[in-house]
């Protein structure tokens, strides 16, 4: 079995991921799912956070882990984990997944996927940017219900939806520096989501052809199948553990420099 590190997107923490990690460890696998600095129930003040910060809180608890883990970024999430990965290494971290997650090249931020996305025609949802009273942090959308849960049970919406908070915004204007000694040395999964209206699926799919990972798993379902669609997305996880992952054999250990 698998040790699984979970990192959540924007707006989150780490409750979203609660329905999932039970499910995970019922199968026999090790979860973690922490909140990142600022986020969930996390009081960092937004000031202090960085994605060097995420980035390096990750990789410390996968370094503590004891053996290597499966990082699992969602949405946002996916930065860091790929910078998580490259302070890690491949020594503590087995495979990237990311789940309908910003897979993003060298030297590119979160505002160059929205670049990416206007060179190639590809609509994404119109959000209503507004700033937090810090200056600091962006609110979620006032239609952030819809827009991430979707497909969920009134049950879950009434219960994730008083839990989405404010999001820093600093790390989405960092790009990230990523290396072919060690990023790219770490074999990665994607898992695309079809009826996404957050990160539509034409932007993913220009993530995946922009950096090709070893495999690809798809579901037609909302932003958010870790709390609409639990099952279906935790024989993914099966399957990316026990078959995607113990596959890499050269695949895996993709050169960055074919990645981008």
């Amino acid at each position: 079995m698998a040790t699984f590190l979970l990192v959540h997107g924007m707006f989150h923490g780490g409750w979203c991921w609660q329905p999932l990690k039970a499910r995970l460890e019922q199968d026999g696998h090790r979860v973690l799912a922490p909140d990142l600095a600022s986020c969930g129930a996390d009081c960092t003040p937004a000031s202090e956070v960085t994605l060097d910060r995420w980035a390096r809180d990750i990789a410390a608890l996968a370094a503590d882990a004891g053996e290597p883990v499966i990082l699992v970024g969602h949405s946002r999430g996916g930065l860091v984990v790929s910078q998580a990965a490259e302070v890690a290494g491949p020594e503590s971290v087995a495979g990237i997944v990311y789940l309908t997650a910003l897979m993003l090249p060298d030297g590119v931020s979160a505002v160059g996927l929205q670049q990416l996305m206007a060179e190639q025609a590809i609509e994404g949802p119109s959000l209503e940017v507004r700033i937090d009273e810090d200056g600091l942090s962006m609110l979620p959308p006032p239609d952030s219900e819809d827009l991430f849960f979707a497909e969920c049970t009134a049950e879950t919406r009434a219960w994730a939806a008083p839990q989405v908070k404010a999001e820093v915004m600093a790390p989405l204007a960092t790009p990230v520096s990523l290396s072919p000694d060690r990023y790219g040395r770490i074999p990665r999964v994607y898992i695309e989501t079809t009826k996404d209206r957050t990160v539509p699926i034409a932007a993913q799919r220009a993530m995946i052809a922009q950096s090709p990972p070893i495999a690809v798993h798809s579901m037609a379902t909302d932003h958010s199948p870790q709390l609409s669609h639990v099952d279906a997305l935790a024989e993914i996880l099966n399957v990316v553990a026990i078959r995607d992952l113990a596959e890499r054999s050269g695949r895996g250990a993709r050169n960055l420099e074919n990645a981008q």
